[in-house]
Parts: C-alpha cells; structure tokens; sequence
C-alpha cells in the first residue's frame, strides 16, 4: 500500500487504520458512465497502476485527493502560501458553497512532493498561465486518458473523495469529523458518500445473535 495512505491523518486525530493494516472500503460495481452518475471508488490495485503511468504532477495531484477529500477543484485552487508545515489552509473563497475556511494536514512525504513539483506561480498546480490554477478539464482529461490506458472504468477524481470518506467511516471515524474535514453543511450530504455492501450489514446483524 502507499506509505502515503498508511501515513494519512485527518484532523490529526485518527488515522484510517486497524492493526497496521488500511482499512478499505468496499468497491463497489461501476456506475458512472459517460460521466454520468456516482464516481466508482478506485481499487488498491488501480490507484497503483494509476500512480504508474500519471505524470509527476498529476501523480501528486491522485494523492493528495485520496488523503485530503478534497475536490479537484479545491485542490487545484491550493497556493503555494496556503501549505503551512504540513497543513494545507483551503481558503473558504475556494471551498464550495465559501461556507468555511478548512484546514487539513496531509503526511510530510507529500509535503515534501508538492514542494518539489515543478511548477512556476503562485499555485502548486499551475495552468499554461501561471497566474491560476490549472484547469478542471485538464485534471480530467488527464485522468481520463490514464484510465482508458489501464482498461479502468467508471471513475473520475470525485471517487478520491468517496475513498476519503469511505475509508474514514470503515475506519470507524466519527461521521462529524469526517463531515467536518471534508466540509459539508449537512451531515447527511457526507452519509450519502457511504457504501454498504452484503457482507458488512451480516456482520453487523450477527453482533446480536449471541443476545437470543
């Protein structure tokens, strides 16, 4: 697994792991198609393939999604300035909705890569114009063209904030945290990340059997 995600702590309270090893959220079956639809949530084999044939940049801009839940375009928007030691300040004039300004703390091995990104401006990740950011449909069409090499389908960089979700809740992180990292207004617009498969909803039921 990334060191990257073994690394990740959100708030700097907990991190997504049960003895060692990282807790993933169920994958569910595709359903985005032609862009339509909720973004599939990578396996651990395709984020590595994934990290195998991205660009540098681009690569960077994968892992950062996976452990900040932020989305691409909060992503995109984060100013050199805005990384303070190991924790990026996403300007509430950048979040959705400018509800809030948000902090997040990201592990010191990205740290250090989004330092060393080649890339002139103000922003990390820089447009042909280094006086904004890189476009959305860039990162998309990045990801895009990634994805079809691979053969991977029915995912987009919204799925990182479904895995950042996801990975917290099966990791048994307070849904308030994790509505509080990612920035949502309402707890049930971060519920409605959540996946539940079969096999959890058994397990779950089967806490009681030994009550009757």
């Amino acid at each position: 697994m990334d060191p990257l995600l073994c690394s990740m702590d959100p708030l700097k309270v907990w991190i997504g792991s049960i003895g060692g090893v990282m807790v993933m959220p169920p994958t569910p079956p595709s359903m985005k198609t032609n862009r339509h639809g909720k973004s599939r949530i990578l396996s651990q084999s395709e984020y590595q393939q994934l990290l195998g044939v991205l660009a540098p940049k681009f690569r960077v801009l994968l892992k950062l999604c996976c452990v900040s839940g932020f989305r691409i375009s909060e992503a995109l928007s984060i100013r050199k300035c805005d990384l303070v030691g190991d924790t990026i300040v996403l300007r509430k004039g950048d979040t959705k909705g400018k509800l809030e300004t948000r902090e997040v703390p990201i592990p010191p091995e990205l740290v250090m890569e989004l330092l060393a990104l080649d890339s002139d401006g103000i922003y990390f990740f820089s447009g042909r114009d280094t006086d904004k950011p890189m476009t959305r449909q860039n990162a998309d069409y990045a990801l895009r063209i990634a994805c079809k090499k691979l053969g991977i389908e029915g995912t987009s960089w919204h799925g990182t904030r479904r895995f950042f979700i996801n990975t917290l809740h099966h990791a048994s992180v307070p849904m308030k945290v994790i509505q509080k990292a990612v920035g949502h207004r309402h707890l049930a617009s971060t519920s409605r990340y959540i996946d539940v498969n079969e096999d959890q909803v058994r397990r779950a039921v089967s806490l009681l059997w030994q009550a009757v």
